[in-house]
């Protein structure tokens, strides 16, 4: 006959475990970025990818962090359809008074916490993005739903391109007309969409 404190044992370790800090790795092949700093006259959207990233979560709410390598290299303006369509805009976004990628390939979010809120699946995420060697906080909303082994994460979010330097006015350079005047065309917000698949790190 199974003791009943044996079966109290059980329980209450049953449900810490289903409540301790699990680590995810990203599906670096299922993740993507989307970004978009479109305006009335001006702008561009498309997506950039990961390299590489993980996080630790409960479902339970105790307070998770995590580390997401991007590559900067994958990053691709979607604003005409039509195969080739973007090469202008692509080589663009490699210069320095873009992203600078030569220079910095890789950007990197390191999330310091993700903590419950009320909601259910809704957790507050806040961290440091480094963009062109220039580190910034970030604090943002985000859907997380657990299934079996599987987080899939959404979030959307905005940043300010000039507190990483994203300026149309090339540096180190005197002022200029047309700088200032592409400068005006795009939106100062980026709008940032995550959709992610984590899997359980074996």
């Amino acid at each position: 006959m199974i003791n009943k404190s044996a079966i109290i044992l059980f329980l209450v370790l049953f449900q810490f475990a289903a409540r301790a800090q699990q680590t995810y790795q990203l599906d670096v092949k299922k993740s993507k970025i989307l970004w978009d700093n479109r305006k009335t006259m001006g702008g561009h959207h498309g997506y950039i990818l990961f390299s590489s990233g993980m996080l630790t979560f409960s479902p339970g709410g105790e307070s998770g962090n995590g580390i997401f390598i991007i590559n900067m290299n994958s990053m691709a303006a979607t604003d005409d359809l039509k195969a080739g369509s973007n090469e202008s805009t692509n080589k663009k976004l490699r210069e320095d008074n873009y992203f600078a990628i030569d220079k910095y390939p890789v950007a990197t979010m390191n999330v310091k916490q993700i903590v419950a809120t009320s909601k259910p699946s809704t957790y507050r995420v806040t961290g440091d993005l480094t963009i062109k060697n220039s580190t910034n906080p970030v604090d943002f909303t985000a859907t997380l739903i657990t299934k079996g082994n599987t987080i899939e994460a959404t979030a959307t979010t905005t940043i300010d391109r000039l507190k990483w330097h994203i300026d149309m006015q090339s540096p180190n350079q005197p002022w200029q007309l047309f700088g200032a005047i592409q400068n005006k065309l795009i939106s100062d917000q980026i709008l940032i969409k995550l959709n992610l698949v984590f899997s359980r790190a074996q």
